[in-house]
């Protein structure tokens, strides 16, 4: 079964085949190139429970050519796969988003219809990234929606480095388990460097080139019980989902009227304080149910549309795990206190509305929010590092103090 595959070298999407390499590996076959261009992955090189949750973005269903007939259908905002000439004979396929759509009339060639239309395309991805360029419609292919039944192979995979990172945190005494947290940051589009490893000569093509390997077992601080209920539901389990980026002065009540007008699920909401050096703030969403946080994540997560503040501020999702039943008491308790402040204040962010692909405003809000990922990223990092430093000190008084005579 073929599947399209996002390159971390050229962000461009190639067709891919997926097979067993041996217990714990992966094999990325690209159609149309040789064998020594695969990809092989290796579950030990996802090291975190980011790392596993980029690494599957990275594959999503096949993208279909549109026909000329099919032109009408082509609207604004419409996220399309377009193909670009690096040179001659070098075409690569990456993410847009249509902004205009240029009618002409069509034309009619040996009794075939032939779309004469332009298409003003906004890149998201590769070297026009962030650029307006006008297409033919026979250079783009519509984006297939992803679906939560993944390539069996993959499933397999991921489930693996799921289970592996788990074990090796639960052996991380330093971290107790009630308190440990998911690292999976920043859910939308950021680009994040996977740990790989490649069987390919790197002289071949430009571009089949190997990825850098930046990723360490540091990057796999998170939470142990990460995977615990993904395969299987388990109905009436709270879930707790962590939004930042928030506005300040956002009252959990405009969350809660805001999740329920647009999916008409019951939730809670309390919203962190924030320090004054920061000018935005944190809140935590519960959820009582495993179908009701999937709804809301796929909502916060669709390539439609982001979520904003009245000044434009977009939403970021960075974590959703269960909720153990002592995390969750402490969090309807602090609700009590913090609702009540929060809504003594006098604010005028209060409002929440969506902004819909293809528009200026969500433009705008895509690259903030991708500029708020790639910081809190470098902040996740700073806060794994301040982690295993501390625990080489621990270490070393610990073995101090088993060496002093009794």
């Amino acid at each position: 079964m073929a599947v399209e595959f996002r390159s971390g070298l050229d962000d461009a999407w190639y067709d891919v085949l997926i097979t067993n390499d041996g217990c714990d590996r992966l094999r990325v076959k690209f159609v149309g190139f040789a064998d020594d261009h695969d990809e092989v992955y290796e579950v030990n090189e996802l090291s975190s429970f980011n790392d596993i949750d980029e690494f599957s973005r990275r594959f999503r269903p096949l993208s279909v050519q549109v026909q000329d007939t099919e032109c009408s259908q082509v609207v604004k905002g419409m996220l399309v796969c377009a193909s670009h000439s690096i040179r001659h004979g070098d075409r690569r396929f990456y993410d847009a988003v249509v902004k205009k759509v240029v009618h002409e009339e069509h034309q009619f060639v040996k009794g075939e219809e032939e779309c004469s239309c332009s298409l003003i395309l906004f890149w998201r991805h590769g070297p026009k990234a962030g650029s307006l360029t006008a297409q033919s419609l026979d250079t783009i292919c519509r984006v297939q929606p992803r679906t939560n039944k993944m390539h069996p192979l993959l499933n397999s995979f991921l489930k693996t480095a799921r289970e592996k990172i788990e074990t090796t945190l639960s052996n991380i005494s330093a971290i107790p388990r009630d308190i440990a947290y998911d690292t999976k940051t920043c859910m939308s589009n950021y680009r994040h460097k996977l740990s790989v490893s490649l069987s390919i000569n790197q002289d071949k093509r430009t571009s089949r080139r190997a990825l850098s390997l930046i990723s360490s077992l540091k990057d796999g601080i998170g939470n142990p019980s990460q995977g615990v209920g993904h395969d299987t539901d388990v109905e009436e389990v709270p879930y707790i989902m962590a939004i930042e980026n928030l506005e300040k002065g956002l009252s959990p009540l405009k969350i809660v009227e805001f999740i329920h007008q647009q999916l008409s699920i019951s939730c809670q909401a309390f919203v962190s304080p924030s320090l004054s050096s920061e000018w935005y703030t944190r809140g935590t969403i519960l959820l009582d149910s495993r179908k009701n946080v999937d709804k809301l994540s796929d909502f916060l997560e669709s390539t439609d549309h982001i979520i904003i503040s009245a000044s434009g501020r977009p939403w970021v999702m960075t974590e959703k795990r269960r909720a153990h039943e002592r995390l969750r008491g402490s969090i309807v308790n602090s609700m009590l206190i913090s609702q009540k402040l929060l809504e003594r204040r006098t604010s005028t962010c209060n409002e929440l509305k969506v902004a819909s692909s293809g528009t200026e405003e969500y433009m705008r809000a895509k690259l903030l929010q991708d500029l708020f990922c790639e910081y809190s990223n470098q902040q996740r990092r700073l806060h794994q590092k301040l982690l295993v430093e501390e625990g080489k000190i621990w270490q070393l008084f610990n073995a101090a103090s088993k060496t002093k005579p009794r």
